[in-house]
């Protein structure tokens, strides 16, 4: 071997050593991502890391296009569905900045027409989804998706209906909640949404390929998005819900880079805005809750992370910041299947701080075996598709046979038996108890989280990591 050449190497790993800098190959992000497509039946995807403020990796996987057989390149814009948010938080801090918005008013400041049962609202109700107004993706039949409501329209809509809590007790995702902020920001600015966002936030950070979903635009090195449905891949629905503000925006994996050295700066927001945008909000009754403005905020097994998934029909986002570690790990897929984009973030932040693996986990045993053998049961049941329904409430067996449940059963099948079932933690939510075990098999390490009621019944049973 040429000893210039070690020596070389020799002083890189000494470098990234000093530096803190953990050397992960490309090759492993590579192997992953590809690994996680085959089995996950994932078209195409776009990664970018950024490391200390540089990118660091870049690759586009797949094809943007199956029927046309076109790649996924560096330059592939997917939809972000609800990494949108941050980006209307940060409109909304624009504006505050100005002076032109007052976090703590209530909402009929700047919504002329909103209704009486909205008087206790405020804009930081919206961004914290703590207002108690009922999201439009859950009430189900009787409110029309698809329809391209004005904004009277839309605030008549869902002013009807009442509030699901006192705005500041609880905090329930909201993307009405979001739309509603798009139309504050519209009432203020006197500017569409669309333009105020790209004259005040995409065209100065160099955001070229950041743009409006909607079908009817001609975007460039646009994605298709797809679904698996029955064991094949499908084209997604085009009747398309308007998600506005709350999760319309397309980018590629390189605008997002941008926007995350943005946030690394006070290029556009001060930093006392970005800090509020970071801080859990809490709740009336003096717990916080792990969401700021647009940004889910948590510590992640010692690491400070920022992060925010995003879902619409045919695509997965995320976009996941590990502060302290100055990582940030950015994923789009165009292919719709909730919290895809989260799972293969996390696959390719551990490559970079392997402490954050499940085979790190701290375990111990529970105290009450009982219900580590209610538990254990129902996954080796839901492993084996031979599951024992009296144990899970009415809620929770219809989504038992959705079909997003019986995708997961399949591939939960193909992993193996479980050997081994470790208690790790468990807390209390409202009314319910919320227990977390760490799940083995031949093939996979799984962290599930499930919930029980107050009659002891499993309310939650969710596949939350794997590796």
């Amino acid at each position: 071997m040429n000893c210039k050449i070690t020596f070389s190497y020799l002083a890189l790993l000494l470098l990234f050593t000093l530096c803190g800098i953990v050397p992960a190959s490309a090759d492993q992000v590579d192997d992953y991502v590809k690994a996680q497509m085959r089995e996950r039946h994932i078209p195409g995807a776009s990664v970018a890391v950024v490391k200390n403020g540089r990118v660091i990796k870049t690759s586009g996987y797949g094809l943007a296009n199956v029927e046309l057989n076109a790649p996924v390149t560096k330059d592939t814009v997917f939809e972000i569905g609800s990494v949108t948010k941050q980006i209307t938080a940060a409109a909304i801090m624009l504006l505050v900045e100005e002076g032109k918005i007052n976090l703590d008013a209530q909402i009929g400041t700047y919504l002329s027409n909103a209704p009486e049962i909205w008087k206790k609202v405020t804009v930081r109700h919206l961004l914290t989804h703590t207002s108690g107004v009922k999201s439009y993706t859950a009430i189900g039949s009787g409110f029309e998706l698809t329809k391209r409501m004005k904004r009277d329209d839309f605030i008549k809509a869902i002013g009807a209906l009442p509030l699901e809590f006192e705005p500041g007790a609880r905090y329930i995702y909201s993307n009405s909640g979001y739309n509603l902020l798009g139309f504050i920001i519209e009432s203020v600015s006197g500017k569409s949404y669309w333009d105020f966002t790209q004259t005040r936030i995409f065209k100065p950070l160099g955001m070229n390929q950041t743009a409006n979903r909607d079908p009817q635009f001609i975007v460039p090195n646009r994605a298709d998005g797809y679904e698996w449905e029955n064991g094949k891949l499908v084209g997604r629905d085009y009747d398309l819900t308007d998600v506005f503000s709350a999760g319309a925006i397309v980018s590629t994996a390189l605008d997002l880079a941008k926007w995350d050295a943005a946030l690394r700066s006070e290029t556009l927001l001060k930093k006392i805005s970005l800090d509020q945008m970071w801080t859990p909000f809490v709740l009336s009754d003096g717990k916080p809750h792990p969401y700021g403005f647009g940004f889910n905020v948590a510590d992640f097994r010692g690491h400070q992370l920022i992060s925010h998934g995003g879902q619409t029909a045919g695509f997965a986002a995320n976009i996941s910041r590990y502060i302290n570690d100055n990582l940030t790990v950015i994923v789009l897929t165009n292919l719709g299947d909730q919290g895809l984009g989260g799972a293969i973030a996390r696959g390719v932040a551990k490559i970079y701080l392997p402490d954050i693996s499940l085979r790190a986990l701290k375990t111990q045993i529970n105290p009450n075996a009982k219900i580590t053998n209610l538990l254990e049961t129902a996954l080796r049941g839901r492993m084996g598709n031979k599951l024992n329904l009296d144990s899970f409430t009415d809620e929770m067996r219809k989504s038992l046979s959705g079909e997003r449940a019986k995708l997961l059963t399949e591939r939960l099948s193909s992993f193996g038996k479980l050997k081994n079932f470790v208690f790790i933690n468990s807390e209390t939510t409202g009314k319910n108890r919320v227990y977390r075990y760490k799940a083995e098999t031949p093939a996979r390490i799984m962290l599930w989280r499930f919930e029980l009621d107050e009659t002891g019944k499993i309310a939650g049973m969710n596949l939350e990591e794997e590796e």
